[in-house]
């Protein structure tokens, strides 16, 4: 078994660490292991993982933009653009505050003497 608790970087120690996994593998099974059987490290799950995550989001991006084109208006070359028509202002305010020039004074009420 190889110094390195079981971490293998790559290379010559990464081969060897390979063949001595088969080997341990093959004594448990009790039969060879088989010829499909991936072994790799954790980094590079990691790796595949963040890749295939990035991946996905740049699908997404192109996937909006290509809706944002589509829903995009058409326009006919030989349209017209009308303009947006322009709201008027509001009306002037009278020249007094209240539209009647002296407006009644409030007469008081019957039960008012009671307070």
């Amino acid at each position: 078994m190889t110094n390195n608790e079981g971490e293998a970087w790559g290379g010559v120690e990464l081969d060897r660490a390979e063949a001595e996994l088969r080997q341990v593998l093959a004594v448990r099974m009790q039969r060879a292991v088989p010829a499909d059987l991936v072994v790799t490290t954790r980094t590079e799950i990691e790796k595949r993982e963040f890749r295939a995550y990035g991946q996905g989001w740049r699908d997404r991006g192109e996937h909006e933009e290509q809706r944002s084109r589509s829903a995009a208006p058409h326009r006919d070359p030989g349209g017209k653009i009308l303009p947006f028509p322009q709201q008027t202002p509001p009306p002037a305010a009278p020249p007094h505050p209240h539209p009647h020039p002296h407006p009644p004074t409030a007469r008081p009420h019957p039960s008012d003497d009671d307070l």
